[in-house]
């Protein structure tokens, strides 16, 4: 089995670093999605979509896997050009730009409704620019739902996670946000989590809740608090260079995305929810919190978007109030319905 891995990881590597060599054309697609839910599924069916609209004189790879590396692996190959579309996270697509941090910060959206009008209306445009500057075409965005906190403990308020050791996922402003509410942060990979967890090394950390259910953090970290503190919203992106030389019809084909942005938002965050009652009914604990109690983490991180601006620098202040603006004309176009995101 070594040798079979090692033999495919050469492969792979051959695929990217030598001149395609392929009978047909390939467009190389990289990502790293998880094994089974909503963005996997639909990736499947984009292949096939991809497949049948090129035809037979190319060949679409999925390198989803996780086979490039890591995801600043995988946006340097893009810009390259030795890849041709990519899905990537937020902490993926800020390592060639910076400011998409920014999306992440600790409550700067209340609601998916606002957050949408937001990134549609306001950010967009600039987000655009910001990825032709690097090469890049933007072609939509992704969503994973909120993020929350999980522990090992019963954790409701920040003071309970006082001087934990607590894991932040990749970016600057997974980090602030438990930095500010007082947990000792360690900000290591991925795969490091769960042999943290497993060791004791990690008390908890944040993340959304699929990737709660599909690492099983429910038996590690049984303790899930609703903080609903930031969102992901990641993108979907090809090669300027090769998206530019396409004929019309295949551009705009590509622009239809892996599937309408209102359908995958959609269908990821009602995993969300599903995610949620499983981990309920593997023994997790699913602890909401109170307007009060919210009040507190919103007030222990209150100065965390003037930290993320300095500390990202470039434009990220110039979309802060891009986001400060479309914020405002949310508000001022939708009345007051009483719904909440709540049971995500």
């Amino acid at each position: 089995m070594f040798f079979v891995r090692s033999f495919l990881a050469i492969a792979f590597a051959c695929v990217l670093a030598a001149p395609f060599t392929f009978a047909a054309d390939p467009i190389i697609v990289v990502s790293l999605v998880p094994g089974e839910g909503q963005l996997r599924d639909k990736f499947l069916a984009a292949r096939k979509r991809w497949d049948a609209h090129f035809g037979d004189e190319t060949d679409v790879v999925l390198l989803i896997d996780g086979q490039v590396g890591t995801e600043e692996s995988m946006i340097a190959t893009m810009r390259r050009g030795r890849a041709q579309l990519s899905m990537l996270s937020t902490p993926g697509t800020s390592a060639a730009i910076p400011e998409l941090s920014l999306l992440m910060a600790p409550f700067l959206f209340d609601s998916f409704e606002e957050a949408d009008f937001v990134l549609d209306n306001y950010v967009t445009t600039m987000v655009e620019d910001l990825f032709a500057e690097k090469g890049l075409h933007f072609i939509q965005w992704i969503d994973s739902g909120w993020f929350n906190v999980f522990a090992r403990v019963p954790v409701r308020i920040p003071g309970d996670m006082k001087n934990m050791r607590m894991r932040a996922a990749g970016g600057p402003a997974p980090r602030v946000f438990l930095q500010e509410a007082g947990a000792d942060v360690a900000q290591l990979p991925f795969a490091d989590m769960v042999p943290g967890l497993q060791s004791g090394l990690l008390n908890g950390g944040a993340t959304n809740s699929p990737m709660y259910r599909t690492v099983a953090l429910y038996e590690l970290a049984p303790f899930i608090t609703m903080t609903r503190h930031g969102i992901n919203p990641g993108a979907i992106f090809a090669n300027k260079k090769w998206f530019e030389g396409l004929p019309k019809e295949s551009k705009d084909y590509i622009m239809l995305g892996v599937s309408p942005t209102a359908t995958m938002r959609a269908d990821v965050r009602q995993e969300g929810v599903e995610a949620i009652a499983f981990s309920r009914s593997k023994g997790a604990t699913i602890i909401e919190l109170t307007t009060a109690e919210r009040a507190q983490w919103v007030g222990a991180t209150a100065n965390s978007h003037r930290i993320l601006i300095d500390e990202i620098g470039g434009q990220a202040g110039v979309m802060y109030d891009l986001i400060q603006a479309g914020k405002s004309a949310f508000a001022a176009s939708t009345a007051d319905s009483g719904e909440t995101d709540a049971s995500r």
